[in-house]
């Protein structure tokens, strides 16, 4: 799912190219003889500057932050969902007392809320000066078609990251897809051997599943494989990577320093968790999980394709001894 509540001027993404965002605050700035031009974003009640203007008087930088406690400028923004344009702030009842002002020594300021394309608010922008400053209604239309076009971009951005999650998800489950492991698995083999950490691999295959559809129908499969989803999510580490990577059989794929039975504990907590779910189904049929694992340790790190094949086998063999 799309994480609005992501740093975006940290977030890994590309395609937003900020470069642009930037040359807009250093061009407002410029145009306007403000000491600064920026764009904010609201995050998990924080504000932070995702990108300043670059001139010299300019007292915010990227990445700066502040508490949505702080009488800010921007919160009152985000309160009412409207522009504030406060020419000179010692003049003004309110402001004049604010931190900002008595604190920051902000003597006019001009914002406009910006908001993503579903109508949530992201944050801000807002040129700032030190001085008494008449807004011309030129900088107002100027700052609304700032807005526009930063919400179109932030519009590209989660439209692509939708894209993206269809191809890396399975549908049914909510979890990753084969290609959705192959690209986060690949990443964190890379990151296992830096660290020095031990690979698991978990392979998890529904018992039967075949006869299942055949004898109560696709429907009652599916709630099988669904189940097994839920399960895995709420049964693994946030930082382990679940997937679906075929009709029946799932993966799980962690890493950890020296807890060689971390492993067991993790397939039986999953075992568990499904045996519980299947038993509040309104059915006397009978589902069952096989599983194996294996341990791949940083030194001697295969490709994913083979840690998948070394460990699928592992699970057959489970699964055959059971017959």
């Amino acid at each position: 799912m799309f994480d609005s509540q992501a740093c975006l001027s940290r977030s890994p993404q590309s395609m937003i190219n900020l470069d642009k965002w930037q040359q807009t605050v250093d061009l407002i700035a410029e145009l306007f003889d403000s000491a600064c031009g920026t764009i904010v974003q609201l995050r998990q009640n924080e504000f932070n500057v995702v990108v300043a203007s670059k001139n010299e008087s300019n007292f915010l930088s990227k990445n700066d932050t502040w508490a949505w406690d702080v009488d800010s400028f921007c919160r009152k923004i985000i309160e009412n969902q409207q522009g504030v344009d406060v020419q000179n702030t010692l003049s003004d009842p309110y402001w004049k007392v604010s931190p900002p002002v008595v604190d920051g020594k902000i003597g006019s300021y001009c914002g406009l809320p910006i908001f993503w394309p579903c109508g949530e608010l992201f944050g801000t922008i807002c040129i700032i000066d030190t001085k008494t400053t008449d807004h011309s209604p030129v900088l107002i239309k100027l700052l609304e078609q700032c807005c526009r076009l930063i919400t179109a971009d932030l519009k590209m951005l989660r439209d692509y990251e939708s894209i993206r999650e269809l191809a890396l998800t399975d549908e049914l489950t909510g979890i990753n897809n084969r290609r959705g492991l192959s690209i986060l698995g690949d990443q964190r083999i890379k990151d296992a051997r830096r660290a020095k950490e031990i690979i698991g691999l978990v392979y998890l295959d529904i018992d039967h599943l075949k006869k299942i559809n055949d004898k109560q129908g696709h429907q009652f499969g599916d709630q099988c494989i669904a189940v097994l989803g839920k399960v895995l999510k709420a049964g693994c580490r946030e930082s382990d990577i679940i997937a679906r990577i075929g009709g029946d059989e799932f993966i799980i794929m962690t890493s950890f320093a020296d807890d060689e039975h971390h492993l067991e504990k993790l397939s039986l907590r999953v075992l568990g968790g499904y045996n519980s779910a299947v038993s509040e189904f309104d059915t006397n049929e009978i589902t069952s999980l096989s599983y194996g694992y294996r341990a791949f340790h940083h030194e001697h790190l295969p490709i994913l394709e083979e840690m998948i094949a070394q460990t699928d086998q592992v699970m057959y063999r489970n699964k055959n001894s059971k017959r």
